[in-house]
């Protein structure tokens, strides 16, 4: 296993996934002008999984055949079962900083950690499920 991380595909992951990431991030500090921190934390993740799903079949599983429309299927099923971990740590963690006086960035902070929790997890399924070969 410890292969798949020791691999360029991996760190083109991390690159894509780092950019998703911060994207995600940034759209959740935007829309959080309009929403609550808990709503726009969804909103946002959808707005990431967009840019992931993109940039994964671009270029990190460009070699797969197959079909695009199934790709996009079963990326969205994987990023979905991951949105209640992310949701419930930003949740969980904006509290617990509050709690400890943390206040001015506990919002940006819990939401930062909560994205990067599913990451190795995430390239797993996705070479193996998402993007495998049909």
């Amino acid at each position: 296993m410890l292969k798949h991380f020791l691999s360029r595909q991996f760190l083109g992951f991390l690159t894509v996934g780092g950019l998703a990431a911060f994207l995600h991030w940034l759209s959740r500090i935007i829309l959080s002008h309009w929403m609550s921190f808990s709503v726009a934390v969804v909103f946002a993740y959808m707005i990431g999984m967009a840019v992931a799903f993109t940039l994964n079949a671009v270029y990190v599983f460009p070699g797969s055949n197959k079909p695009k429309r199934k790709q996009a299927q079963d990326f969205i099923i994987v990023n979905l079962s991951f949105l209640p971990v992310v949701w419930v740590i930003s949740i969980g963690l904006e509290r617990i900083f509050h709690s400890m006086g943390i206040v001015e960035y506990a919002q940006a902070l819990a939401h930062a950690v909560a994205i990067s929790v599913p990451m190795f997890a995430t390239f797993l399924i996705y070479k193996s499920f998402a993007f495998k070969d049909a």
